[in-house]
């Protein structure tokens, strides 16, 4: 048998798997029994939701980073006070 160079497969199954699952979706919300006005309504809601929770993710997020940040600074801060820089050697060649 032939071998087979599977190295794109995967994540072009994955791609059509959620293109379907939104088309899908898309589908259902326009063919569903409820009137267009209760809809347009759903999807309005649906997506102020979601806004929402990325402005929520987005603002914890970086709240996360500006602590590390700050961590991070202060611990190298630390370090260099300590002289724990002069131990190492930069200029070793075996590293």
């Amino acid at each position: 048998m032939a071998d087979r160079d599977n190295g794109g497969v995967g994540g072009g199954f994955l791609l059509g798997l959620l293109m379907g699952g939104v088309g899908g979706f898309v589908a259902g919300m326009i063919l569903a029994p409820k009137s267009g006005e209760e809809t347009r309504a759903f999807i309005l809601d649906q997506s102020r939701e979601w806004r929402d929770k990325a402005d929520e993710l987005t603002s914890e997020t970086r709240q996360r980073m500006a602590t590390a940040a700050t961590e991070g600074r202060r611990a190298a801060s630390q370090m260099r006070d300590d002289d724990g820089f002069d131990d190492l050697d930069l200029d070793d060649e075996e590293l």
